[in-house]
């Protein structure tokens, strides 16, 4: 699947916020949509072959270091779902 769009990548931002994001964060909305962006993007390398970095290394620095262990892992969960050709709670 290609990358997603640009709605798309709004969607996850938005599902995040609404399924993940239960507990205190350390990041704005604006940093969590860049993340979301990096995850997509490493997702698309890692489809095609072996990505050059890490996951954690491809989010930017202000997630990464900001998000708990669960988040990123619920941050690249979200993104694979809706690359699996499913849509999001939200109805996509």
């Amino acid at each position: 699947m290609a990358v997603l769009t640009t709605q798309q990548r709004d969607a996850v931002a938005r599902a995040f916020m609404r399924l993940v994001v239960a507990e205190p964060c350390a990041f704005l909305k604006a940093t969590l949509r860049t993340a979301v962006d990096n995850a997509d993007d490493w997702a698309e390398s890692a489809g095609a072959s072996q990505p050059a970095t890490s996951f954690n290394a491809a989010l930017n620095a202000t997630f990464r270091n900001a998000a708990t262990a669960t988040q990123k892992n619920a941050l690249l969960a979200l993104v694979c779902w809706w690359r699996s050709g499913r849509t999001l709670p939200e109805g996509g």
